[in-house]
């Protein structure tokens, strides 16, 4: 049976079932789930993607950037997370129950699809393509506890669509979760396609199943296991590291890169995104709601592989110069001619559309170039259509290297990993080699580099950030952007802008409050710490 392409069968399937609540405890999707609805493959197919609306949400993961050290937002949205806007998040407000409501709006709709499917017969749906659904299904609902378990610690491990009575659930151990999650991606793994064809782009695939189980390893600390679903994916010869350029990744031009394993499905005016209003500057249309940091900028090395901090070729006051491509790639810098799309962005031009202290424009005085749209300027609200990379290559590959630094089992195959990345084209980065980086320090300290300015903007840097334990250092301070050394009539003139205090408590910070909302509505809920 040819099926429509997963965005355009998403938009159809986003009008069957709106009864998703936003609370868990409001979780049936009646609508979907009648007995005059599972009877054919058509009607699985579409509920399954529904499954995928959920991951279809990029403004989460952009904002989510916002509460790391690579981003700053202007509005209220990010100030509900730990170590931002001053440390004043509480437990009622909207980022916590943004992020609880997304991710188990996600996961009813999978369990609607387990609970269900088999009531379709046997002449309706083949074996093959059931195994396959229920996989997909399996995938997202996994996919979205290692979500929760990374945002809020202990979290009700719900595995059926909940009946009325049955909404106080008490929270499971993190180790629980973690288990159960893992033990899902093993089990489906099989039933998954290493690839599909056109019509069905964007659907879960082994490859997708294996690397996120990579991911849930690491995040865990069990780096044997990590390595070893790492390598699954690698020796499945499907992906690779695109060579077309890598900001084609992230602007809409290359879709169907080697590289991308999984990613929400966007397509322009039909089923879209406001991507480019949130990071995109005056000229090009946006809000200039995300912008990176100093902290972000500096972390990329020089072109001779040296941080800034020991580089001679490093100038403070032309910083773009002689470093890692990538970060031109990623950002827009002061001291470079910036052109997006045919527009000029001039940063350094006192009381210009993108200067500082303009209506619009960048607080920090840097703008993202990644996650722009390759072909689009003006007004753009809501109406982009490049992809949210979820899962990539890349982020396997590092993975990989991660874990076998960890165990100290560094050998030829982790420098090639770490390589494939550095030596991507465009980018050439010298070569990591055992004489550079000899030791376990040193290579640990090389691919937590990598991580951060790989992965600048994507979902990984809160993750990593808490999981290494560096939230507190790397979270609290001033938050600094551009060395203002071009308007001399700001105050700040012959110094780096500052934006933000920020405070991170360890002892609360690392894990999110649990929405206040559901503590009154599930009365088995029980909150984190000091929160």
């Amino acid at each position: 049976m040819r099926r429509l392409p997963i965005y355009i069968a998403i938009i159809i399937t986003g009008l069957i079932s709106n009864s998703c609540s936003k609370q868990l405890d409001k979780q049936p999707l009646d609508a979907i789930a009648s007995t005059t609805y599972w009877q054919t493959e058509t009607d699985a197919v579409q509920a399954v993607n529904q499954c995928y609306v959920s991951l279809t949400d990029i403004d989460d993961d952009i904002f989510l950037s916002c509460a790391t050290d690579d981003s700053y937002a202007w509005s209220g949205w990010p100030v509900d997370v730990p170590g931002v806007g001053n440390g004043s998040a509480t437990s009622q407000q909207g980022m916590f129950d943004q992020h609880w409501s997304h991710s188990y709006t996600g996961i009813a709709a999978a369990n609607n699809v387990l609970d269900n499917i088999d009531k379709i017969s046997t002449t309706a749906l083949d074996d093959s393509t059931r195994n396959r659904l229920k996989a997909e299904a399996r995938f997202i609902r996994a996919y979205y506890y290692q979500q929760l378990v990374g945002y809020y610690g202990d979290v009700p491990l719900i595995q059926h669509v909940q009946k009325p009575g049955g909404f106080d659930v008490p929270r499971t151990p993190v180790d629980s979760v973690e288990a159960f999650v893992v033990s899902e991606l093993s089990a489906i793994a099989g039933n998954l396609p290493t690839t599909y064809d056109a019509a069905d782009q964007g659907r879960v695939t082994r490859g997708a199943a294996l690397a996120e189980e990579a991911r849930m390893f690491l995040y865990m600390g069990d780096y044997a296991d990590a390595a070893t679903a790492a390598q699954a994916v690698m020796n499945l010869n499907v992906y690779s590291i695109d060579q077309k350029g890598f900001n084609s990744l992230f602007d809409g031009s290359n879709k169907n890169s080697p590289e991308v394993i999984l990613a929400g499905q966007y397509i322009q005016s039909t089923y879209a995104s406001g991507t480019a209003t949130w990071v995109g500057g005056p000229t090009l249309g946006g809000w200039s709601e995300v912008t990176p940091t100093q902290k972000l900028v500096d972390d990329y090395e020089c072109t001779d592989g040296m941080p800034i901090t020991q580089s001679p070729l490093y100038n403070a006051n032309a910083p773009a110069r002689n470093r890692d491509p990538r970060l031109m790639m990623t950002v827009m810098m002061s001291d470079t001619a910036n052109v997006v799309n045919g527009d000029t962005i001039d940063i350094t031009r006192p009381h210009s559309l993108d200067g500082l202290g303009q209506n619009n424009a960048s607080f920090t005085g840097y703008y993202y170039k990644k996650y722009v749209p390759a072909d689009i300027s003006g007004q753009y609200y809501n109406n982009s259509y490049n992809n949210e990379i979820l899962i990539r290559y890349a982020e396997v590959l590092l993975t990989y290297a991660e874990a076998k630094i960890e165990s100290n089992q560094i050998d030829a195959s982790v420098y090639a990993a770490i390589n494939q990345i550095r030596q991507r084209t465009g980018v050439n980065q010298p070569v990591a080699t055992a004489a550079n980086y000899p030791d376990q320090a040193s290579m640990r300290t090389l691919v937590r580099r990598e991580r951060h300015v790989e992965f600048a903007m994507e979902p990984q840097r809160l993750f990593d950030i808490r999981r290494w334990k560096t939230a507190a250092t790397v979270m609290s301070g001033n938050v600094l952007g551009v060395l203002n050394n071009f308007d001399p009539t700001r105050s700040d003139y012959g110094n780096h802008v500052q934006v933000e205090v920020r405070t991170f408590n360890p002892a609360r910070d690392y894990l999110w409050a649990i929405p206040q909302n559901e503590l009154l509505l599930n009365k088995q809920l029980t909150q984190n710490p000091t929160w």
